[in-house]
Parts: C-alpha cells; sequence; structure tokens
C-alpha cells in the first residue's frame, strides 16, 4: 500500500517540475554602456501552448524604449525587438543603438506584406533620442516621454 502513495507523490511532484519548467521568462543583460546609459537584454520567454519566443529589450536610463507608432509603421509601438545592438566604442558613432524589428506595409496595389526596419538611435545630448532610419535618411526627435518604466 504505501508504495501507490510514494507513486502517487512522485508523479505529482514529477508533473509540477514538468509544468514549471514549460513556462517563465529568462532576461540576460547582454550589453551596457554606461556612458550613455544603455542597456541591451535578450528575453527569452517559454509558454506551454505557445513554445518558446525569443526577442531582445532596450532600456535607455533605467526605461524600457519602446518606438511609438508615428516612428515605426504606423501601425503600432514596438519595444520588442528582432535583434538589438550597440556600436563599438572604437567608431565614430560610439553610443548609437541600432535596433531591427518587423513592420507591416502594404503595396499599391493592397497587398499586404512584412518587412524588416531597421532604425539607428541615439542620445541627442539633452532628454531625448534621435532616431535615424539609414534606409532613407529621415531623422526624427523623440522625447523621453514616450518611454515606459521598466
Amino acid at each position: 500500500m504505501n508504495w501507490k502513495i510514494y507513486l502517487a507523490a512522485a508523479l505529482v511532484i514529477a508533473g509540477v517540475i514538468l509544468l514549471s519548467s514549460c513556462y517563465g521568462t529568462r532576461k540576460t543583460l547582454l550589453f551596457e554602456n554606461r556612458v550613455y546609459h544603455w542597456k541591451v537584454y535578450f528575453v527569452k520567454k517559454r509558454h506551454l501552448s505557445v513554445g518558446t519566443y525569443a526577442h531582445f529589450e532596450v532600456y535607455y536610463k533605467g526605461v524600457q524604449l519602446i518606438l511609438p507608432k508615428e516612428i515605426t509603421d504606423g501601425k503600432r509601438a514596438v519595444g520588442e525587438f528582432a535583434s538589438a545592438v550597440a556600436v563599438d566604442n572604437r567608431s565614430s558613432q560610439f553610443g548609437t543603438l541600432i535596433v531591427v524589428f518587423e513592420g507591416d506595409f502594404q503595396r499599391d496595389d493592397g497587398v499586404p506584406f512584412r518587412s524588416f526596419i531597421t532604425l539607428h538611435i541615439r542620445p541627442d545630448g539633452k532628454a531625448g533620442l534621435i532616431v535615424h532610419n539609414p534606409c532613407n535618411g529621415h531623422e526624427a526627435q523623440m522625447e523621453i516621454a514616450y518611454l515606459s518604466p521598466e
């Protein structure tokens, strides 16, 4: 009779361990720039029904960077990036952060398509950020008000 109790307890413990390993979020600091106060995190989320999802999050002065829809594709604000990297300190662009995300667009004939967008972001020396699109050369000023707290 005791072996049935032990077996049931072992199955319950195994089930709890299995389900707890199928859920969770792990955030790894990849880069920190102490001069310009950038932090880039690699975030890996696990969910039993969806699977594993990975993205990058960027923090500026302790606040998560969320690009407003006026700067991105015009449809949504972006806070999770497909890729994020900081420029090396040996470059003339030191302090610049490069982010890549996927945008939703529509062709002239009405067919929707998705495309990756690359933006260069750098501090403006005050309380804001300058967002530069290297593909078309446009720049936008982004105030710190668009940043959401951590």
